[in-house]
């Protein structure tokens, strides 16, 4: 009795889900995660989170695997779909880029193919696939689900979606950040003899040169010293003025992740 009750619920649970089909950009997911967050798509950890929600139907990447970096990450996306849309533009004349364009062809001809698909989730932040979120809403009734790269998504293309999901998460963006800073903290002492990485200059310096706000990078600075990843040292300057200097704790610093 219990068996065929666990049976029942796992099958109830199942049909209650909508079919699904995804549409992933995977230039905007790999090169704006990267040079934003110096992260790489963890595509296993993502389609795990969305198989949760959806009842995944086919999933289908689209980009320019001709490129060194994208081609080396084909072998983690066949872990998940077989479906991977080459975009390479050949052509010596026209340089323009073809991902969008394929892209979109392959929503549409779904939008009108497929029926029984309740659920499009498209991963790009380009403000360009307003419009055909529009006609899968207003026009085809269809739920739309965004995801993309955090800071990366265009305000237009994000209002016109009926649900919208941005990456890293908060967490995953906070861990990001105070790695950032330990390893720019270590930088300094492996390559100035004298270093004198204060909070309030290390907290300006990151927030210029990653783009990330100043309130991010204070906070994840206050975490890590009361961590004790970071610790705060009196150093006496020339003038005799002592100012507090950043010093990674390597030990805990490793056993916390943020350095190999």
């Amino acid at each position: 009795m219990n068996i065929l009750f666990g049976l029942r619920k796992k099958f109830n649970s199942a049909s209650t889900k909508s079919k699904a089909i995804a549409f992933i950009d995977y230039e905007h997911w790999f090169f704006s995660l990267n040079n934003l967050y110096g992260m790489k798509p963890d595509i296993r950890a993502w389609y795990n989170e969305i198989s949760e929600k959806y009842d995944i139907k086919e999933i289908y990447f689209f980009g320019d695997f001709s490129k060194p970096y994208l081609r080396a990450e084909i072998s983690k996306i066949r872990e998940i779909s077989s479906l991977i849309i080459e975009t390479q533009n050949t052509s010596a004349r026209h340089k323009k880029d073809y991902t969008d364009f394929i892209m979109l062809d392959h929503i549409y001809q779904s939008a009108t193919g497929k029926p029984e698909i309740k659920t499009f989730i498209i991963f790009t932040g380009d403000g360009h696939f307003s419009s055909v979120v529009s006609y899968l809403t207003a026009k085809c009734r269809k739920e739309v689900a965004i995801y993309a790269v955090r800071e990366a998504l265009s305000t237009q293309l994000k209002n016109s979606a009926t649900y919208h999901f941005t990456l890293p998460d908060t967490e995953q963006y906070t861990q990001n950040v105070k790695r950032r800073i330990v390893n720019a903290v270590n930088e300094l002492y492996i390559r100035h003899r004298s270093p004198r990485p204060t909070f309030n200059a290390t907290v300006d310096a990151i927030s210029k040169s990653d783009g990330i706000p100043l309130e991010s990078v204070s906070d994840a600075m206050r975490e890590l010293l009361d961590s004790g990843c970071l610790f705060q040292r009196r150093v006496k300057m020339k003038d005799n003025k002592v100012i507090k200097v950043l010093t990674v704790n390597r030990t805990v610093a490793k056993a916390q992740g943020y350095l190999s």
